[in-house]
């Protein structure tokens, strides 16, 4: 079974992954790091979504079109996951250590 994620909300592959960190110990840090990577990219979309949704009063009239905002969909998509790749905000690692991997947090 591959185990690659096919698409920023493919939750059926994440769970895959997961399943396979559970039963491979040899891998598990690298499997959990991919889950934790793509939910990192899933919440940053959530926030480009929102921000685009707060800015759309400021937006022109005069770029306004469908196919334009597909382009940005598309953009703050990939860039969503370059950023969760490269500048993660301790998400992944947090959602690794203690929800996946099943250790307990430290009061």
């Amino acid at each position: 079974m591959a185990n690659n994620v096919t698409g920023y909300f493919d939750f059926n592959n994440l769970g895959s992954l997961r399943s396979q960190a559970v039963s491979d110990e040899s891998r598990k840090d690298e499997l959990l790091q991919k889950v934790g990577v793509e939910y990192e990219s899933a919440f940053f979309k959530l926030m480009f979504d929102a921000m685009r949704k707060a800015s759309e009063p400021l937006k022109s009239d005069l770029n306004e079109s469908a196919t334009m905002d597909q382009y940005e969909d598309m953009f703050f998509t990939e860039a969503s996951h370059f950023i969760a790749q490269g500048q993660p905000l301790g998400i992944s690692e947090w959602l690794k250590k203690y929800q996946l991997a099943g250790e307990a947090p430290e009061r």
